[in-house]
């Protein structure tokens, strides 16, 4: 029987770092940010869908998606990301579907669904619970200047576009506290699958 953990948080909440310690500790990942690529990558469906709404401006010279200008634009503007997402969305449903489906033929003990944006896309469906790292907001903000060279308005808009921390975690079943040092990070969701008999 396949255990499905959704694993969510917002902007720089250091998901990746759990979700690759769960990879570790032998987790299947579905890593939602990886779908969102494939569906808009070159000659796909979806990206041709977002030239049709944005225009040809969006793509490099080499007919890929710009994902840096297009993030300039939606994160600035919530009906042009909502546009972006009534495209994007329905088809990394789909592929994170038939990915679920694939994973629980393989009878892998634990499954999980590292999607930042979990709940707006209702993938709490598929799980059997959530997980959620948090961090407070002000760290957040100084994650994301140090690690994408957002200015810190940038780095604002970007978490005002997602639901907030506290929407999050009063949503999720398992809250991972990730403001101290990794390792007391990690400690928690070791804790976790000891206790859930995953590890």
């Amino acid at each position: 029987m396949t255990y499905i953990l959704g694993l969510t948080g917002g902007i720089a909440s250091g998901k990746s770092t759990v979700s690759r310690f769960l990879r570790e500790k032998g987790a299947r990942i579905i890593d939602g940010d990886v779908v969102a690529r494939e569906v808009v990558q070159k000659n796909s469906i979806g990206l041709n869908e977002i030239v049709k709404i944005f225009g040809e401006n969006y793509l490099t010279s080499t007919g890929e998606l710009n994902r840096k200008k297009l993030g300039s634009l939606v994160f600035n503007d919530k009906s042009k990301l909502k546009q972006l997402t009534d495209i994007t969305g329905p088809l990394i449903h789909k592929q994170i579907e038939n990915l679920v489906a694939e994973a629980k033929k393989t009878n892998c003990r634990l499954l999980v669904l590292d999607i930042p944006l979990l709940f707006e896309g209702n993938y709490q469906n598929y799980c059997d619970s959530v997980m959620c790292v948090w961090i407070p907001q002000k760290l957040q903000i100084e994650r994301m200047m140090a690690r994408n060279g957002y200015t810190e308005k940038q780095a604002q808009q970007r978490i005002l576009s997602q639901m907030s921390n506290d929407e999050r975690c009063s949503l999720a079943d398992v809250l991972i506290d990730n403001s101290k040092q990794v390792e007391e990070t990690l400690e928690q969701v070791l804790k976790w699958l000891e206790t859930m008999d995953l590890v």
